[in-house]
């Protein structure tokens, strides 16, 4: 069981997330030193205790990113899309969690200033609790 549900999904995201979009398994938290594009990072984010009664949950926040370095937006915004139909009010299994609601709260589109990457910036919020 991990105690910790935002590692725990950290872990059913990023195997819910490989394959499915033009990133294909290019799904990392840390990336690697060959720099593969397309691909999806699974980043920073916060995890908020919901202590009420009868329920101790939490609130965790992660920020997705898919980077491409095709011309414009469209593969950034092709992954974005698989990202969110895979995501979106989605089931995960969690190890040692039980999850209660999975939503995306937002999709920035930006350019990094490097010129060349395209990005897509996905706020994913979940709410957990321990299972039983």
């Amino acid at each position: 069981m991990s105690d910790d549900p935002a590692l725990a999904l950290q872990g059913a995201i990023v195997a819910a997330l490989k394959g499915i979009s033009p990133a294909g398994n290019n799904v990392f938290d840390r990336v690697p030193d060959s720099s593969p594009f397309p691909r999806i990072t699974v980043g920073g984010g916060q995890s908020v205790p919901v202590d009420e009664d009868c329920y101790e949950g939490t609130e965790s926040t992660f920020q997705i990113d898919a980077w491409s370095r095709e011309v414009g937006y469209p593969q950034a915004k092709q992954i974005a899309s698989a990202i969110r139909a895979r995501l979106h009010n989605g089931t995960l299994v969690l190890s040692g969690h039980t999850l209660e609601l999975m939503k995306i709260e937002s999709i920035t589109f930006d350019r990094d200033p490097d010129g060349l990457t395209s990005r897509a910036r996905i706020q994913l919020r979940a709410l957990t609790q321990p299972k039983d």
